[in-house]
């Protein structure tokens, strides 16, 4: 038996290469940004105030192989029960632990199918939300 190469996960969802199982990411975005507020000044152009950084989105592709696997209708269900459940889950890329995020959508494209039309090759992009119980402030409001 070979050894399953984990490169990472989310929730229940591991990455993983091996000789055994393929189930990879690819096209890993992520968006940090700034919250401003903008204050009406009479006769001035508006002045912009830093509130603080906004949580972090995160986008990544999956390539779901029934040939690999990975069969695709599987990981769907259980991606659509993660959907539904509007829980954060623990997420790592390699050894890079990212927090808990929370899925709030994803696309599949099924693009092909056996003899009975299941779906063998499906292609999913998820798009996750920084979960605002792993930032730093939250963490130490915990402590006290």
């Amino acid at each position: 038996m070979a050894f399953l190469g984990v490169l990472g996960f989310f929730g229940k969802v591991p990455f993983t290469c091996s000789s055994e199982q393929v189930a990879t990411f690819k096209d890993l975005g992520i968006t940090h940004s700034s919250r401003y507020a903008t204050h009406d000044v009479i006769g001035e152009q508006p002045v912009s105030e830093y509130i603080g950084p906004s949580k972090k989105e995160i986008s990544f592709k999956m390539t779901l192989s029934a040939q690999y696997k990975s069969p695709p209708l599987l990981y769907v269900t259980v991606l659509k029960n993660m959907l539904e459940s509007g829980e954060s889950h623990h997420l790592c890329f390699g050894p890079e632990y990212m927090g808990k995020f929370i899925l709030t959508g994803f696309k599949e494209d099924r693009r092909f199918f056996n003899a009975l039309g299941i779906p063998i090759v499906t292609d999913v992009s998820l798009t996750l939300i920084e979960d605002e119980s792993t930032t730093l402030l939250s963490a130490l409001k915990n402590l006290l």
